[in-house]
């Protein structure tokens, strides 16, 4: 089974990336470099920019599994795009996109346009969009649609690789959620994955040969297995109730727009994705949901750990890693991301 055959791999700071051995990079190289790739696949300047700027957001944050690697190995299907995403479908605060194989940065992009637009009209915007090539963290799209004062909510379904505790037959996929919420400042953003472990973070330790963290995948029998050979599913986090959420997932990506789910979801073009902006001032022009959500940030900031430190909120870290990345200019990737990287940029859109 092929990495072009899933959805994509959820968001999981947490976890080490694969990789025999690493190697600084100017950032400025790395721009450049992906950019060559992008002109390599025929993308015009404005096209090249959106997509750069948002893979390189999910290194910058510390989501490897979600930044160059992933910008590496998606770039081989850039070509295939067909046409510019089309609205197929839409009723009052709904919206189906068929998004012709567009590559995934571009797809999004289209899909909070359209619920935004839908938001400002109805109070709020739901747009299923399905047959796109993937994209990164989810995060840039929740939190595009937070900057216009709404709650945004992004997540997907995928191919059947997830299971939960105790599971061996694989039916949910690894469904991740993003939202973000308004405030006077930056939004409060959770970007999160309802399994334990990407999938993206098997892929790259099967190229690696590395061992996978513990207790994330399990083999065909659903033993637990730390070989990327042997392991074929990653584990839905939190037991009964975190497969109580991504079954909820998978039906707001899924069955809400008629998109397929489960066993029935092939691959990467017959994903569902749900992008969804409310309006929390709509009913009441008064209500200042941006002055209440920083209220509740402010009250957050104050609250104690057990050991008198402050919370951490979601969001906060990926922005500190972001900021200190800019400010030293340089990333560090596998040499073997890199490789791929410039293999692309060379017009190399087959070898992986």
């Amino acid at each position: 089974m092929s990495e072009s055959d899933h959805a994509d791999p959820v968001r999981d700071t947490a976890l080490p990336e694969a990789g025999p051995s690493k190697v600084e990079v100017p950032l400025e190289e790395l721009e450049t470099l992906m950019a060559e790739v992008c002109t390599a696949a025929g993308l015009a300047e404005d096209e090249s920019g959106q997509v750069v700027r948002h893979y390189l957001a999910g290194e910058l944050r510390g989501s490897p599994s979600h930044g160059i690697a992933k910008f590496a190995f998606e770039s081989r299907f850039f070509p295939d795009r067909q046409a510019s995403p089309e609205v197929i479908r839409e009723q009052g605060v709904f919206v189906i996109v068929d998004a012709h194989r567009e590559i995934g940065p571009l797809s999004a992009a289209f899909a909070v346009r359209a619920a935004v637009e839908r938001a400002r009209r109805y109070g709020a915007g739901l747009v299923g969009m399905i047959n796109t090539q993937r994209y990164g963290i989810l995060a840039d799209w929740s939190e595009a649609i937070a900057q216009h004062g709404l709650i945004g909510i992004a997540t997907n379904t995928s191919r059947a690789d997830a299971v939960a505790a105790g599971g061996r037959t694989p039916v949910v996929g690894v469904n991740p959620l993003s939202f973000a919420l308004p405030t006077l400042d930056q939004p409060l953003t959770a970007d999160m994955g309802t399994t334990l472990a990407p999938m993206g973070v098997l892929w790259e330790h099967r190229r690696s040969g590395l061992p996978l963290p513990p207790g994330c995948f399990v083999d065909a029998q659903g033993q637990p297995s730390t070989d990327p050979k042997e392991a074929v599913s990653a584990v839905v986090f939190g037991e009964h109730r975190g497969f109580a959420i991504s079954l909820l997932l998978q039906a707001l990506a899924g069955s809400l727009f008629g998109f397929p789910m489960g066993r029935d979801v092939e691959g990467t073009y017959s994903t569902g994705y749900a992008l969804i902006a409310l309006d929390p001032d709509f009913t009441d022009p008064n209500h200042k949901a941006a002055a209440a959500n920083t209220r509740l940030v402010e009250q957050l900031r104050a609250a104690c750990t057990t050991d008198g430190d402050t919370w951490r909120l979601p969001g906060e870290q990926a922005r500190v890693l972001a900021a200190a990345a800019r400010a030293a200019g340089v990333v560090e990737i596998p040499e073997q991301v890199l490789a791929r990287l410039r293999a692309r940029a060379a017009g190399d859109f087959t070898s992986d």
